[in-house]
């Protein structure tokens, strides 16, 4: 079994939460990227008995980006933190949106880009990959 697990979509506004559940992912929060991130983050670890963290990483520079704020994210916990592409997760999540009702497309995705790419690392880690 995957241990609790919470993902975060990282963006120098915003950042997307998602938390695994047993085996599936779902969409937690969205949080403003500002100075209570870190504190934001803590509580929601203890709240959510999150185990480990992954961080999602996508364009170069972004990447380098989501990589610093894993590094500063380090210094506030113990647990394990591992990356994960999520290069497609935004578009993927926006294809499923396009079939959804008008209510649910409006608005921001990052959570649910979070989960996406939670739930392909979870069956990936689950295969073996």
């Amino acid at each position: 079994m995957i241990p609790t697990t919470l993902a975060i979509d990282f963006g120098t506004v915003r950042i997307g939460l998602a938390v695994s559940r047993a085996t599936l992912a779902d969409p937690l929060e969205i949080i403003p990227n500002d100075e209570t991130v870190f504190t934001r983050i803590k509580k929601i670890l203890s709240e959510e008995n999150i185990e480990q963290i992954v961080v999602g990483l996508s364009e170069q520079e972004m990447a380098e980006k989501s990589r610093g704020f894993a590094a500063e994210l380090a210094k506030h916990t113990d647990l394990p933190i591992f990356f994960t592409d999520e290069t497609l997760s935004s578009k993927t999540v926006h294809e499923k949106l396009q079939t959804a009702k008008k209510s649910k497309r409006s608005g921001h995705i990052d959570h649910f880009a979070a989960a996406e790419f939670l739930q392909q690392w979870i069956d990936n880690q689950e295969a073996g990959v």
